[in-house]
């Protein structure tokens, strides 16, 4: 992980302007998979600069856990959103989390070829989301467009995407998968805890 976050806190200054954010379209899709409710808790797992949080905070989110490894991210995440009250950040490996808090969903958006321990962050993810709780992984662009970025980008950061309905598979044990998408435009798979 600490190559992980070398690389991101190297381009944390820049993240926002360099395109790399997401756009709200893209952004409202998962929303809609996160499927929040007014007073719901979600944690947001890779958060980046906190390019999600907005629209945590349209749906009304009661408490937003945002969490990234880079701590150069997070700190670009507070200066836009550490006077929210319902926003708490943290730098930090999500391996790591402390599990007595549940979250109604946790989401991993633009995040999910960095973690490498996909088995470990399955268990994680089971063991923070309440019971009912959702999890959403997805991708602002399609997966061969992500695989071929990644490609580019230093060895060691990312493992690119497989097939949605393939990297579900790996949550299928403990989550009932809901959703599946895997377009040249966006990559997404969700699901309900049992």
């Amino acid at each position: 992980m600490d190559k992980v976050a070398a690389y991101f806190n190297e381009r944390a200054g820049k993240w926002d302007e360099s395109g790399c954010s997401g756009e709200s379209r893209v952004q409202g899709a998962v929303l809609s998979l996160v499927d929040l409710k007014p007073g719901d808790s979600v944690l947001d797992l890779g958060c980046g600069t906190g390019v999600m949080i907005p629209f945590y905070l349209a749906a009304q989110a009661g408490k937003i856990v945002a969490v990234d490894v880079s701590e150069k991210m997070v700190e670009r995440a507070r200066e836009k959103f550490g006077n929210e009250p319902s926003v708490e950040l943290r730098a930090s490996d999500a391996l790591s989390l402390d599990e007595s808090e549940r979250f109604d969903a946790v989401v991993i958006y633009n995040a999910y070829p960095h973690f490498f321990e996909k088995a470990a962050l399955v268990e994680k993810v089971y063991r923070l989301v309440k019971t009912g709780g959702r999890f959403v992984v997805a991708h602002g662009s399609g997966r061969d467009v992500i695989n071929r970025h990644h490609e580019a980008v230093a060895a060691g950061v990312s493992c690119g995407l497989h097939a949605a309905s393939e990297e579900s598979a790996l949550w299928a044990d403990k989550f009932e998968i809901e959703a599946l998408v895997d377009t040249p435009g966006f990559y997404a798979f969700s699901g309900v805890r049992r």
